[in-house]
């Protein structure tokens, strides 16, 4: 199990190692929600039933381990499956996981062999004395006894214990080594912000002498110069200019990784209101229909940083909608209504699917009418400078608005997604937590 990478696969690979650890005719590995079949077993629904039922057995013994040799008269559920569960050993390798293994034995039916009826070897006298009599019968007397399977050896149960106790070692070996590769990577992180900022920092003093320079021959050797001379500079200003933009986006994003978050109680409706009013001031024509169903809660936050989210996605709507009449909607919803979301969205920026233990309770969201996004860029949208268009298109920009509010909403143990239909809008959702 040390050397395998799959505990399950370790476990069941060959199957008879398993079974012949306690002696058992089938075996259930139950890891979280999986289950695995191995041998002669009840079904799958009768042995997920069966372990509700024996994990409520557990705490009466104060082990990690149950059995019994007659499963059907403690639990009559069990009568349908007798022949392949009679007998029952459960052992709890974890609680906190829900790792469980069950192993089945079959019915036997043992008949207990006697030399004719032993209440026939007595005698009874008129005088109420007992006297032994030879017997009467030779006719076999039996008994058989049902439900009923071979009862586990002291030997089987401490096999079990001692397996418990070799995959705990093996877990925690495992989270160990885990444990010090997070710490490995924690600190490349960290190394990685730091160059990453102190690069960037670097590169602007000679990229703003580049610039001023470029300015300079504009302005003093303008009647030198011809118009072909004068276009490679206006153009190499411009490109510095580009090139200051996506290094200030890049100091932004590795400071999120070094700076500390200042939570405290914010009104999101101020922030809000202040997104759009900084919108109005910037594009004075702007003919943008700003709806707020109802009012944004207060919310334990940093306010500098979230305020940030809102005018990128905010922003974004507003500059990503080519409808003759746009509108963009701010809100958020309950986590019941965030759950369905979740189950119909297909796409996620996270590495695995949004599960249905969904832990946050509100779930805020900007939606839009504009032109959306393609379902083949969904995953791509919170890349670092990832643009879905030309430069020259829907007012510029760096592509990297959304990769920095990502981070944000992470830093502040969140998630975000999109929901999107090409030509018809998009809806970006995040959670706080």
């Amino acid at each position: 199990m040390s050397q395998a990478n799959d505990l399950k696969q370790a476990l069941i690979n060959p199957a008879p190692r398993l079974l012949d650890l306690v002696n058992a005719e089938g075996v259930a590995v139950c890891l979280e929600d999986e289950i695995t079949l191995v041998g002669t077993t009840p079904t799958l629904e009768q042995v997920r039933a069966l372990l509700q039922w024996a994990e409520m057995q557990l705490p009466r013994f104060n082990a990690p381990l149950f059995h019994t040799d007659s499963l059907p008269k403690l639990y009559a559920a069990a009568e349908p499956f007798k022949d392949s569960a009679s007998g029952v050993l459960l052992l709890q390798i974890s609680q906190v996981r829900r790792y469980t293994i069950i192993w089945f034995r079959q019915e036997v039916l043992q008949t207990v062999n006697w030399a004719g009826d032993p209440n026939a070897a007595l005698n009874v006298a008129e005088n109420g004395s007992i006297t032994l009599s030879p017997r009467k019968s030779f006719e076999r007397w039996q008994e058989v006894v049902r439900f009923t399977s071979l009862p586990w050896k002291t030997c089987e149960l401490e096999n079990a214990l001692d397996l418990r106790s070799a995959i705990v070692g093996v877990v925690l070996k495992k989270a160990d080594e885990l444990a010090k590769v997070n710490r490995e990577l924690e600190n490349s992180i960290r190394e990685l912000d730091s160059f990453a900022y102190a690069a960037s920092h670097d590169l602007k003093e000679p990229l703003r002498g580049i610039h001023n320079y470029s300015n300079l021959l504009l302005k003093g050797y303008s009647d030198i110069l011809d118009e072909s001379g004068k276009a490679r500079l206006r153009t190499l200003t411009r490109l510095t200019r580009r090139m200051e933009s996506l290094i200030d986006a890049l100091l932004k994003f590795s400071r999120l990784g070094q700076t500390e978050l200042y939570l405290q109680p914010t009104d999101l409706n101020s922030i809000l209101h202040q997104v759009i009013e900084e919108l109005r001031l910037s594009h004075p024509d702007l003919q943008t229909e700003f709806r707020i169903p109802r009012p944004l809660p207060t919310f334990h936050c940093d306010s500098i940083l979230i305020q940030e989210v809102l005018m990128n996605l905010v922003s974004n709507a507003v500059k990503y909608n080519d409808k003759p009449h746009q509108w963009v909607e701010i809100g958020f919803i309950e986590a019941d209504r965030t759950q369905k979301i979740i189950n119909k969205t297909l796409f996620s920026p996270s590495p695995h699917p949004l599960t249905s233990s969904f832990p946050h309770p509100l779930t805020f969201y900007v939606r839009d009418n504009g032109i959306g996004i393609r379902d083949r860029h969904l995953n791509s949208v919170f890349r670092l400078f990832k643009r879905l268009h030309e430069q020259h298109l829907y007012g510029g920009g760096t592509g990297a608005g959304l990769t920095i509010a990502k981070k944000i909403i992470e830093r502040h143990g969140g998630q975000i997604w999109i929901e999107s239909c090409y030509g018809e809008g998009s809806t970006f959702y995040f959670t706080l937590n």
